[in-house]
Order: C-alpha cells, then structure tokens, then sequence
C-alpha cells in the first residue's frame, strides 16, 4: 500500500495517494514510517493543519525522530513562522552536522525573513554538503541575483545547468544575469532556447520582449508581449509593457484604446482595473489632458486604495498646476461629510508631503491608519517620513514590515522597508529590500541611490560608486541628490 499511495503521489493522482496512505495506516495504525509518509504527502499538498496534527501524534510516540522533527521543520517554513524553524533546524544540524537537507531549509528560512547574509551561509553549506543539491543551488543563484551580483548568479545557474541542461528556472535566472551585465547576444539566445523548450509558458517570450524594449527593438519586443498575452491574457506586468512600448513611440491614442479593450477582457475586474486605470492616466499626462488623468488617477484610487502610484499622480498634478490648496480644501470637505474616509486621508497626507509638512502628513497618515489599521500606503508613507526624519525608527520598521505584510510585491513598500533597515544598520537586509524594488522599477534614481548608500555603508565601495553614478544619471535633483554627490566626492 505504501508503494502504491508513493506511485500515485508522483503521478499527480492525489485522491488516489490520499485514499491508499489511509488503507495503509488502517492495516498498522501505529506504524510511524507510514505516518510520517502520510505527513510528508500532507505537507507537499499545502494540508497543513493536517499535516500539523500527524506529526504531534508521531512525535509524542518518538520525540526524538530526526525525519519528523525535519519535517516539522519544513511544516513551520511553511506556514512562514521563521524564528522558531532556524531554531528547530539549528538543533537538528547540531545533531546531524551533516545534514544538507537542514541547512537547505534553515537557508530557505533566513532567506523568508530577508536575512541574505545567514541565508547564503547556510544554503552555500547545503551545496557544500550535497554538490547536485538542484534546489540548493537554485536559491543560492536567486539570492545572489537578489544582491544584484549578476556574476555570482550566472556562474551558480551555469553550474546548474550542468547536472540539469533543460532546468527552466536556472535558465531563467542564467538570462537576467546576462540581460543585467548587458551580454544582449547571451540573453537573448538563451530567452530564445526557454521558448524553445517551453512554448506555452509566457515567461520566455516576457523576458525576450523586454531585453527587446530595452534595446529599442519595438517592433520585435511588442509581438513577444502579445504572444505571452496570447496565452495568459491576465498578465498585467506584460500588458504594462505593451503600454510602455505605445508610450515610447508616442502612440497614446492607440494605448488608451488598448487599454479599453483590456478592460472589457478582464471584466473591469478590480485589482487589474486599478493598474489599466493608473495607465491612463499616465497616458492622459503624456497628452496634456490633466482633467481625464485626474479622473484615471481617482478611478483607479477607488478600485484598489492600496495601489500607492495614482496617489502621488493626483499629488504631482496639484503641485504642477499650483492648486494644492484646492486640493487640500476638497478633501476636507468629503472629510467634513464623511470623517471615516481613510483613501482622503491618505491622499491629504501624500499632499503635505511634497509639500514637506511632514508633520501635517503624519497626522493625515495616523488618521487613515485610525481608520483602517490595515491600509497598507499609509502605513508605508508613515514609516517613510519617520525613518527619513530619523525619528521613532523602531516605530517605522513595526510600520514598514507590517506593509510588506498585506503588499509583499509593492515595489515601494519594499524601498521603505530597506531604507528602516538602512537607518538601522542592517545593510544585508537593506540591500535585499532594494534589490527587490529594483526588479520592479528598474529605473527608480530614489531606490538606486538607497541601494548605493547600503553598499557605501558596507564598505563596498566600487557597487557604491556604480549605483549613486546611475541613479544621478537618471535624475539629477532626486531627493537625496545632494547626499549622493557628497559621497561620490568622497569616493
């Protein structure tokens, strides 16, 4: 029965595995290699309560069993309670000091918690101990390409591709790397050869399509965008790049109708809706139509509150046009009618800050948060304006983290949080958070110098001089602009 629920298992027949692990442990109910398979299937399938209850019942027969307690390992990793599996998977390899498979997963746990130095400690050990370890080496290159070291993780991925040539992800990680350190002719054939082996994931015709952009190659870029749309019409980060190539060639009509018509094909869906709207929006700007962006900008405000870029539009167009007051002025009196409206707050408090009332834009940022503790935008620019005033940082990191939480992919949610850790002296975290943020916006002077600033304070300082030249090099009067040219002076 054991060999049977294991066959169906890796032949994705689950029911099946499910029903003939159960036969199993009704022939020996007490049998702890038959539970603890069971467990092991309740994990892989993400039953965790399950899996939870089975393993406290293996372990109150057997305390000390090392699979077990791994797995329990494994099952906290999981369920993303960091802390306590480093502290199960350090007495397990204290224990087993040879045990690759708990340094893998104490890695993969630092890694959870955004610690890069002791996730790469631990996983560089997991590779030590176990050379062909694929998963291994696979986080290993993914940290090293977190870190922006493009070179570190192309000669991890290359050393994966040679236990596994056909391995997708290593391939995909081996093509940034060369896209980053701007080996075009590498990239490219190797974005050609995941499409080659894999033409129905969109991911390869994405990456080849923005190699293309970046290049200026429209025309090319714009028909690998639509073959990834083709076969997955959800993808938005694909869809805003079809925009961004209409954009570039000035053809904002056509882009605003594209636009539409993604609306109509998602069904106006919320989430989607506020990033078509927030386009444009941006669209609209580009033509000078500011009456339309505006109603773009709130549009999208309304579908998703917790999208942070239409509120600093909306803040940008009043600044521009001097009617900040106006602005100001109208919130106040939705407020007046309504005190419950933390999306007016929030955008009260974006107003004060480029206006940099900071102090006003606190209180507005507080109110939304009274409002509604788990608005994640107000969080972030509250803990923003704190650890940017070096005031109440502890404050600003319990803020910050508490907005990555409900926003983990915001790219600038994830810039506030490495600035906290920045301000805190923890660079490694720092330049984690950054180096995320930038996968998203590229070409953001802000975050780039933040990361510079990390890689100074480290002691690094040829990466240092590399990031505050591009960030200064994108703009010249960014917020901080001043700092990072007294740095470079230095350097």
């Amino acid at each position: 029965y054991m060999v049977l629920a294991g066959f169906y298992s890796a032949v994705g027949k689950k029911e099946k595995a499910l029903g003939t692990y159960q036969e199993a442990l009704e022939i020996e109910p007490e049998n702890i290699q038959a539970m603890h398979a069971m467990a092991r299937f309740y994990v892989d399938q993400g039953n965790l309560d399950d899996a939870e209850k089975l393993i406290a019942q293996i372990l109150e027969k057997r305390a000390n069993y090392f699979p077990v307690r791994m797995l329990q390992g494994e099952l906290l990793a999981k369920k993303r309670d960091f802390p306590a599996a480093i502290q199960l998977f350090d007495q397990l390899i204290a224990e087993e000091p040879g045990s690759a498979r708990a340094y893998y997963f104490k890695g993969l746990s630092h890694f959870g918690l955004g610690d890069l130095r002791l996730a790469k400690s631990a996983t560089a050990k997991a590779v030590e101990l176990a050379p062909g370890s694929i998963r291994a080496r696979l986080l290993l290159a993914e940290m090293y390409f977190r870190e922006r070291d493009f070179d570190l993780a192309e000669k991890e991925a290359k050393a994966i591709l040679k236990f596994q040539p056909r391995n997708l992800k290593a391939r995909f990680i081996l093509g940034n790397a060369y896209m980053y350190q701007k080996k075009t002719a590498e990239a490219r054939h190797t974005f050609e050869s995941i499409i080659d082996s894999a033409p129905e994931n969109p991911v390869g015709y994405f990456r080849l399509g923005l190699l293309q952009r970046t290049l200026k190659q429209y025309d090319a870029a714009m028909g690998n965008f639509e073959k990834a749309l083709s076969i997955n019409p959800n993808l938005m980060d694909v869809f805003t790049n079809v925009i961004l190539v209409h954009a570039a060639r000035k053809e904002y009509d056509q882009a605003l109708k594209r636009c539409d018509s993604q609306l109509q094909l998602l069904d106006n869906a919320p989430l989607p809706s506020a990033v078509i709207n927030n386009l444009k929006g941006r669209l609209y700007l580009a033509q000078g139509n500011k009456a339309a962006a505006i109603e773009s900008f709130q549009t999208a405000i309304k579908e998703n509150p917790n999208l942070l870029p239409p509120y600093y539009a909306l803040a940008k167009i009043y600044l521009s046009d001097k009617q900040e007051q106006k602005a100001i002025a109208q919130y106040e009196a939705v407020l007046e009618v309504n005190p419950k409206q933390a999306q007016s707050h929030m955008l009260l408090g974006v107003i004060y800050d480029t206006q940099k009332q900071y102090d006003l834009s606190e209180k507005h940022y507080r109110a939304a948060l009274e409002i509604n503790p788990e608005f994640a935008p107000a969080a972030n620019n509250l803990a923003f304006i704190l650890v940017d005033q070096d005031k109440n940082i502890d404050e600003a990191l319990t803020l910050a983290q508490k907005a990555k939480e409900k926003l983990p992919d915001s790219p600038y949610i994830m810039d506030t949080l490495g600035w906290v850790y920045y301000k805190k002296g923890l660079y490694d975290l720092a330049i984690g958070e950054f180096s995320d943020s930038l996968a998203k916006i590229p070409e953001n002077a802000a975050v780039i110098y933040h990361l510079g600033m990390a890689y100074y304070k480290k002691g690094e300082k040829e990466k240092a001089r590399e990031q505050l030249e591009k960030a200064l090099s994108i703009d010249e009067n960014f917020p901080g602009s001043n700092d990072a040219k007294k740095v470079l002076a230095e350097l």
